[in-house]
Order: structure tokens, then sequence, then C-alpha cells
């Protein structure tokens, strides 16, 4: 990957990295969360999926502590 200004073949940091992944990562959300609002949707929206885990609780606890740990160990640097 070359970062525009460095030159032909300059190492990419850390975070232009992680950057460019959290904004792949944020495209394909609403590119997915677009694909469930088509009139032939193949995709659930997602009031339907978080309607489903609030209704389980194991899956809503599993889905907080996922979110904590995430929290934990990519955010509080």
């Amino acid at each position: 990957m070359v970062v525009s200004g460095r030159g032909v073949g300059a190492i990419v940091s850390a975070q232009v990295f992680s950057d460019a992944l959290w904004a792949a990562l944020a495209a394909a959300v609403l590119a997915a969360v677009a694909a469930s609002h088509l009139s032939r949707p193949r995709l659930e929206r997602l009031s339907v999926l978080v309607r489903r885990v609030e209704a389980n609780r194991a899956a809503y606890v599993a889905v907080l502590l996922g979110w904590m740990w995430l929290g934990w160990h990519f955010f509080a640097r």
C-alpha cells in the first residue's frame, strides 16, 4: 500500500492501515443496511436483528460482553 505524498514503496503505518480497515468496515455495514431496505431484501433489517438479540438474554449478554471486550482491547489505548 502506498501513502500519497510519500513516494512509491513507502511503508504504511499501523494508524493508516487501521483507519482504512475501519472505513472499509463502515462501508460494508452501510451497504448491508441499504441492501436490507430493498423491495425484496435478502438480508434482515437491523431493527429485526436487534429485537431478536434483545429477546434472548444469553445472546444479549454475549453481545454486551463482546462489545466490552472490543472496546477494552481496541479502543482504549
